[in-house]
Parts: C-alpha cells; sequence; structure tokens
C-alpha cells in the first residue's frame, strides 16, 4: 500500500514537471539521438558478426532478466553498452516497486541489416545506446512509465518516445551524462 501510495505521489509529481513535454516521435529527437552517437564516437554495427565481436570484447554487456525486468522472446541480441544496462536494472527495479509487476524489454542493440522496415534510417539501435520497453497495459502503470521516463528526459538523460507499431516506448540513453548522474546521485 506505502509503495503504490508513494508512487501515486511521483506520477503527480512528474506529471506537474514534465507537463510541456511529449512521447510523440520527432525527426528532431531522432537527430539528436544519432547526433549524441557520432559525439560519443561509437561504432554502427552493421550485422550480427559485429554485434557479437563487440560483445566477446566486453564493450557490449548482456542482459539476463532478472526479478525487475524480462526480455522479450523476440529479442534477438540481449547485448548493449553498460550504461543502458545500469539503465534497465534501476529504471526495472523502481517500476517493480511501483507496479508490481516486471519491465519488458522488447529490443536492444540491434545491427544496420536487422532494422525493421519502420526504423528510423538514423537509429541508435545499431550503436547499442538505446533500448526498446513494452508499453504497460495497466494504465496507472504506463502513466508512472511516462512520468519516469519524461522526467529523465527533462533532465537530458535519455530521450524516450512512445511508437504504436508494435506498441512500446523507444529510449535512447545518453551514456555520458546517465552515467555522472548515476555517480553523483549515488555518491551523496
Amino acid at each position: 500500500m506505502k509503495t503504490r501510495i508513494f508512487a501515486a505521489i511521483l506520477i503527480l509529481g512528474f506529471v506537474a514537471e514534465a507537463q510541456a513535454q511529449t512521447l510523440r516521435w520527432s525527426k528532431a529527437a531522432m537527430e539528436k539521438q544519432h547526433q549524441k552517437a557520432v559525439e560519443l564516437e561509437l561504432t554502427r554495427l552493421e550485422n550480427g558478426e559485429e554485434v557479437e565481436h563487440f560483445a566477446r570484447l566486453g564493450i557490449l554487456v548482456e542482459l539476463f532478466g532478472d526479478e525487475n525486468y524480462e526480455l522479450d522472446v523476440w529479442v534477438s541480441y540481449p547485448y548493449t553498452r553498460p550504461t543502458v544496462k545500469l539503465f534497465v536494472e534501476r529504471l526495472s527495479k523502481q517500476y517493480r516497486e511501483a507496479c508490481s509487476e516486471k519491465l519488458v524489454v522488447t529490443s536492444l542493440t540491434r545491427p544496420a541489416d536487422e532494422q525493421p522496415w519502420n526504423a528510423s534510417p538514423i537509429s541508435v539501435h545499431p550503436y547499442g545506446l538505446s533500448v526498446d520497453l513494452r508499453t504497460p497495459e495497466n494504465k496507472p502503470c504506463r502513466k508512472w512509465l511516462e512520468a519516469t521516463l519524461l522526467s529523465l528526459e527533462k533532465q537530458d538523460l535519455v530521450d524516450a518516445g512512445r511508437e504504436s507499431n508494435p506498441p512500446h516506448y523507444h529510449v535512447a540513453v545518453f551514456i555520458d551524462r546517465y552515467r555522472a548522474f548515476v555517480t553523483e546521485t549515488t555518491s551523496n
């Protein structure tokens, strides 16, 4: 009960902060995400062999799922940048505390030659910078997740958008800024 009351308070606070923001997809958002990948001088992975190679080198790390999140059966490559993994673990723990259910990851790093038909040509999935999260069916949980993503976006830690085919949230994690944020908030 305490957790749900706390979640409701968080939702109201996040919604008030994020009123001017939206989770609508935009070309400008995709360009911002792509520019961040270029600024960080990240490699765009062209095929599955390159994804597997980066995983063997430890540049990408594997996600297995835990008590707070699970990987959808359609996740072809369960690898991402270490900071994106940290983001998933922290967000899913908070989500589980607020909603009493697991967060579902539907996509992580995808090579350029395996992008779906509706992907942007400048998608950051081939850079290992993004994670797709299933849209919760439960309305309060969906509102909690949206408010949280908007709050993180307002701090310029992520760029998030809600997509409809299939229903999910595409979240690009600005790994340099997010890593600094976590270091700062956990050292206090």
